[in-house]
């Protein structure tokens, strides 16, 4: 029997609010801690890109079972010039007076990043992703000439699952009420805390 339902759709039409904070502490014994959630730079676009391994099992001629693996999550995005205090925070260098050595030995921190995706009806998808590592970006240099443009930096990550609790990644969206109003406008606080789903709210 067909019923009725009501779908609310509305397509993506722009990102901004990049952000970020350093992974403190994951262990499977207790919740991951972070730190303080900092402005990245503005950005021009994001990708996101999980992947995931699917394996079909046959038996008596026929498929039988289905096998699931998710991986890692591979992120690239095209930015304004980063910083030098967000490039030396991201990758695990020294800024001093204003230089950074880049070190062919230095470790980069595990680090969440967020940011908003902008709605067509106005509402928003918003996200986090939970932990990894940046790569040293990549910078294009070309003279100027007689047209106006602007030079993009580009940058990849990859991310992966948390050890408490497996989450690689948390997305929210406006257009569901209770997340509107009850956990949208604290999102990028810190980075989302899940247990506040299950917290009883108060009218």
């Amino acid at each position: 029997m067909a019923t009725n339902t009501t779908y609310t759709t509305s397509s993506i039409v722009g990102a901004e609010d990049l952000v970020y904070a350093k992974l403190i502490t994951d262990e499977k014994s207790a919740k991951p801690t972070y730190g303080e959630v900092k402005p990245f730079c503005p950005f021009q676009n994001i990708k996101v890109d999980t992947s995931v391994d699917i394996a079909t099992q046959w038996a008596d001629n026929g498929a039988h079972a289905v096998q699931q693996k998710t991986g890692d999550t591979k992120v690239t995005m095209g930015t304004t010039a980063i910083p030098q205090d967000v490039l030396a925070d991201i990758l695990g260098y020294e800024l001093k007076k204003g230089v950074i050595a880049y070190k062919a030995d230095a470790i980069s921190p595990y680090v969440a990043i967020g940011f908003r995706g902008k709605k067509e009806n106005g509402n928003e998808r918003l996200v986090w992703l939970t932990k990894g590592k940046f790569t040293v970006p990549s910078d294009e240099w070309k003279t100027g000439n007689d047209k106006a443009e602007f030079q993009e930096v580009d940058i990849e990550g990859t991310f992966v699952n948390r050890k408490h609790d497996k989450v690689f990644k948390i997305v929210g969206d406006s257009d569901d009420a209770d997340f509107a109003s009850q956990f949208a406008p604290v999102f990028f606080d810190q980075v989302f805390d899940l247990d506040k789903l299950d917290e009883t709210t108060t009218p």
